[in-house]
């Protein structure tokens, strides 16, 4: 028998710089400055334009460390706006759907979306077509990456936020190992700091030495979901696409001060604060 080739197309688009692009679209003055915008309380920074990378200031950063590059280069500070993030990110999944229904919004600011009817050939300037028509709809830009699996197409949306069109796809292209031997092993989707520690230290560094390591290694040294990430590497699917979201197992709440805390006094108060209410 036969084998059939996998004709299987998945986007994965995702907005760029969501918060910011956000803000931006209804700040025009805004839009070629350094950005950021912080978390509930005004904690963390949680979006930060390029001109705002471009200074080193990192994502996730306290506030108060960052307050000194922030003020010295001018940097537009804003506080979250959820309500309007959550109504612009429902407009932009409203616009995927449009191309498909079988839309997996994966987070606020990212979806896949399943492109296998269009053919292979077409299929890259279909995803600058999903673009056009997102900053033409909504306002907000994006990149697009297009593979044969999740996995993949999230390496293709890396490579496409370098550049300029925006859209990368790996449809088409036989051998990978070039591209998958630039990833390194942390930017693989599914590997955590725990799984990156294991495999450095069996000699395994980018996705490229992942994919092509043999199963009964992978099965014998690591687990079941680092078996489903070689195959997609390989261009195998063996993570579906969720189109029903499936319901939270569990509901995390997190804060961060404003501000340096250097007294114990002021930890006790802000906790039993936090406590009575």
């Amino acid at each position: 028998m036969s084998s059939i080739p996998c004709t299987r197309k998945i986007a994965l688009v995702d907005c760029n710089s969501f918060y910011v692009s956000c803000e931006r679209l209804f700040n025009p003055k805004i839009r070629k400055k350094p950005v950021v915008v912080l978390s509930n309380n005004d904690g963390c920074i949680i979006s930060r334009s390029n001109e705002a990378k471009a200074l080193g200031i990192k994502m996730g950063e306290p506030y108060f460390k960052a307050k000194d590059i922030i003020i010295r280069n001018k940097v537009e500070v804003f506080s979250s706006n959820y309500a309007l993030y959550g109504d612009l990110s429902r407009r932009v999944m409203r616009t995927l759907k449009s191309f498909n229904a079988a839309i997996e919004v994966y987070s606020i600011d990212e979806a896949f979306l399943d492109l296998s009817n269009f053919p292979d050939q077409e299929i890259e300037n279909i995803g600058k077509e999903i673009r056009e028509t997102i900053l033409q709809w909504t306002g907000i830009p994006t990149s697009i990456g297009i593979a044969k699996t999740k996995t993949l197409s999230k390496i293709a949306n890396h490579i496409a936020k370098k550049k300029q069109s925006g859209v990368t796809s790996l449809i088409g292209i036989e051998n990978l190992d070039p591209i998958l031997e630039k990833v390194e092993i942390n930017d693989v989707w599914g590997v955590g700091r725990q799984l990156t520690k294991f495999y450095q230290k069996h000699g395994i560094y980018n996705a490229k030495q992942l994919k092509n390591k043999s199963n009964s290694w992978i099965k014998k040294c690591s687990n079941v979901l680092s078996s489903r990430t070689a195959m997609e590497l390989r261009g195998i699917p063996c993570i579906h696409l969720e189109t029903i979201t499936a319901k939270r197992k569990s509901c995390v709440v997190s804060r961060s001060f404003g501000k340096r805390i250097e007294k114990f006094q002021e930890l006790q108060e802000a906790v039993a604060n936090y406590c009575l209410n």
